[in-house]
């Protein structure tokens, strides 16, 4: 097959460099998964795993800053802002190593934990970016879904890794190997991403960036949902009910989940870039995602045969939904603000995580795993009706920027 009309992933890694690139990605995914468990393992061995968690949870705060550095890339050499970034990051995380080693005061843990991620390079941030400048509209669907699929496999290998390490070495080296991976992951960004700064690039800047845009903020409500349905599915499935064996196949079910989000975001990489595009469309994703976790509220309590493959047919929707979300975002993206714009998608898809973990914990209390679960297809639904009002409003919105963009070149 020629490389014209090649696609998915035999386009994707015939583009010049990419293995570095996928390298650079996987890091950076990797670093996300380690950075909390190992902040947990270094203040537990001083102290105790519930003050470790108040660390972690206060340090999850940082994460909202991330459209300010986003910002940054978008104003300054990317090269310029991550290696400072990063260097500030490394003292802030080795101060609460440091501080920790020698039980010295909490606050100066907490702040330093607090304020390292608050500094923490947003590499994740720079690698759905980075996407979409080393790709082609042929190999582009393959790179995002593959990224989706890092994801999912850096959320499962990320904190195993971290605790191996910290269990094997000491307590401080899953902290050490998340700043390790974050200096590799830099490293092997390209040197050129993000160069083109040039008026015509940048457009006009309005003082609230990206977020001007009617069609992305409806766009990062659809975002928000979707965590939000996802966050309460894994947080009812893993919650272990009277059954003696209910732990155990919480378990599984998070797994299965997690296997289909892997093999949808792969089937979407696999496709033609016109399938793809067609396959990944946010409303008809989310409307399926509400169909079959109101299957699995619906059929949780029949046992694993009827649960497994629910959970596996829900997670199916995962994968693609991701795509749909970094790929659509990109394309809305206003001039000049291609990494701001991501950064608050990755910003709104953790206030959903964040709902939805805080929601399904108290419908658990009040109405049980069916209550909890039951919030997931209306959080879908809603999130489909915002994602259909934003390819509405298109032509409304579209035109006049476009008529920018055109007299700027």
């Amino acid at each position: 097959m020629s490389r014209e009309h090649s696609y998915g992933y035999r386009a994707l890694f015939s583009e010049p460099g990419i293995f570095m690139y996928a390298l650079a990605a996987a890091f950076g995914k990797l670093q996300a998964g380690m950075f909390a468990l190992g902040i947990l393992y270094a203040v537990a061995d001083q102290r105790t795993y519930s003050t470790g968690a108040l660390v972690v949870a206060v340090s999850a705060l940082g994460g909202l800053s991330t459209p300010l550095r986003g910002r940054l890339l978008d104003r300054y050499a990317y090269g310029v802002v991550l290696w400072t970034i990063l260097v500030i990051h490394t003292v802030l995380v080795g101060a609460l190593m440091v501080n920790e080693h020698v039980q010295g005061p909490f606050w100066i843990t907490v702040a330093s934990a607090l304020l390292g991620n608050l500094a923490a390079p947003p590499i994740g941030v720079v690698t759905r970016v980075m996407w979409r400048s080393v790709t082609t509209e042929t190999s582009r669907p393959a790179a995002l879904a593959f990224d989706s699929v890092l994801a999912d496999a850096g959320f499962i290998l990320g904190p195993t890794m971290a605790a191996l390490a910290c269990v094997t070495l000491a307590p401080w080296a899953g902290l050490t190997a998340a700043v390790f991976f974050t200096a590799v992951a830099t490293l092997l960004l390209p040197k050129n991403i993000g160069d083109d700064k040039s008026p015509a690039q940048q457009g006009e800047r309005h003082w609230a960036g990206p977020l001007a845009s009617s069609r992305l903020v409806l766009l990062l409500g659809a975002a928000l949902c979707f965590a939000t349905a996802v966050s309460v599915l894994e947080i009812a499935l893993a919650t272990p009910d009277e059954s003696k064996d209910s732990q155990l196949l919480g378990g599984l079910l998070l797994s299965v989940l997690s296997i289909g989000s892997i093999v949808g975001g792969l089937l979407i990489g696999a496709m033609t870039p016109a399938l793809a595009e067609r396959a990944t469309r946010l409303p008809v994703l989310l409307v399926v995602l509400a169909v079959f976790s109101t299957a699995l509220t619906v059929g949780n309590g029949a046992g694993w045969l009827v649960a497994v493959p629910l959970c596996l047919l829900t997670g199916l929707s995962f994968g693609p939904s991701f795509v749909a979300v970094y790929g659509r975002s990109g394309d809305l993206a206003p001039p000049g603000t291609a990494a701001e714009t991501q950064a608050w998608v990755g910003t709104a898809l953790q206030l959903g995580s964040a709902a939805g973990a805080g929601a399904g914990g108290v419908l658990l209390d009040v109405w049980g795993r069916a209550g909890a679960l039951a919030l997931a297809p209306v959080a879908a639904v809603m999130g489909a009706v915002s994602a259909y009002a934003g390819d509405r409003v298109r032509t409304t919105v579209s035109a006049p920027h476009e008529e920018k963009v055109r007299s700027a070149q």
